[in-house]
């Protein structure tokens, strides 16, 4: 299957696939995050626990990354970097101590089931998430992104796939090319992934007003971090694909270039297969893909692999990986066409 838009495949499996598909398109699908089935058809609101499982996404995140790690850290007895819920219920309680509404008697272990069920996507409420919010000082900007997830709503550079679904059609003309590409993907302790980064520069190959980024799933979040905003997200018809309409925050004529990064919350209602790979056209002259595991999901191995095409289920090229602070990276300059990636066994 050719790859017209870059993209990532990732092993599907479960009882959701749309019927209207080849048998080789049905395991390996061209899109740019690896994501789960859709459950729901365009144009139905998403259900309130997706916001919430978005949330805890961002949330945990956000307080495994600078400057909110240092938070909890001080207060956490594991020198792994696993994310500790002890240590987080211990700032949320000192910050109730600090501002009165609790007592000298009151245990941060008491609130470690209400971080946990939190951090883990089962219930938050938009007092617990004010909690967070306050107590680790998170940034205004930050703040905001998080109520827009748990509500289901779509700011000014983020958007929620679900529930901004227009009416089916299909994907327009590619009017561009990559030039230089850079993926990070991270996978949580659940393991299944908890966001993909993408960074690239774009050339336009004829007047280039929007860019198309392509998935296989409505229960994402993108936000466009450099280069333009979401304005709008379809499903092409008869495919399990949604699209993110980008629009350029200046036009481009052919030949002229620009820096595009996006950052995408995914929620995966069971962990996926244990393989990410990469589609990468000839235009490309410069490929960094990363991967990046929670503590508290290391994989026993790690293999690095090349496929001859994306319907190939097995890699024709193989190496081992040793994981070097929880993460494995690849850099390389594309010969042509080619489908690299990782897989890794638990």
């Amino acid at each position: 299957m050719s790859d017209p838009h870059h993209g990532v495949r990732v092993v599907r499996h479960g009882s959701h696939e749309p019927p209207r598909l080849a048998a080789a398109a049905r395991r390996w699908y061209t899109c740019d995050v690896a994501a789960t089935w859709p459950r729901m058809p365009a144009g139905v609101a998403m259900e309130p626990e997706l916001g919430v499982r978005l949330a805890a996404q961002r949330l945990t995140a956000l307080l495994v990354a600078p400057p909110y790690r240092r938070r909890w850290q001080i207060h956490s007895t594991v020198r792994r970097a696993e994310l500790s819920r002890a240590a987080v219920a211990a700032v949320l309680a000192e910050h109730l101590y600090e501002t009165g509404e609790v007592g000298d008697g009151h245990r941060a272990r008491s609130l470690e089931n209400r971080v946990g069920r939190a951090l883990n996507g089962r219930r938050m409420s938009d007092r617990t998430l004010e909690l967070f919010i306050t107590a680790f000082g998170l940034s205004s900007e930050h703040a905001e992104e998080l109520r827009d997830l748990l509500r289901g709503r779509s700011g000014r550079s983020q958007l929620v796939v679900a529930g901004a679904l227009s009416a089916e059609r299909e994907m327009p003309p590619r009017t561009w090319r990559s030039l230089q590409l850079a993926e990070e993907h991270t996978v949580g302790p659940d393991r299944a992934p908890r966001q993909h980064v993408t960074r690239q520069l774009l050339e336009a190959v004829a007047e280039t007003r929007r860019y198309y980024y392509a998935f296989d799933t409505a229960h994402a979040a993108v936000t466009v971090l450099t280069g333009g905003a979401p304005t709008g997200a379809f499903r092409v018809p008869g495919t399990p694909i949604h699209v993110v309409e980008i629009e350029l925050f200046r036009p481009l004529l052919p030949g002229q270039t620009l820096h595009l990064e996006y950052r995408t919350v995914f929620s995966y209602p069971e962990p996926p297969e244990p393989v990410f790979r990469r589609g990468i056209s000839e235009s490309v002259r410069h490929v960094a893909v990363t991967v990046r595991f929670d503590p508290a999901a290391t994989p026993r191995r790690v293999r690095r692999g090349r496929w001859e095409s994306a319907a190939a289920t097995e890699p024709a090229e193989v190496g081992p990986v040793e994981l070097v602070g929880g993460q494995a990276s690849l850099e390389l300059v594309p010969d042509g066409r080619c489908v690299i990636g990782y897989t890794w066994e638990w």
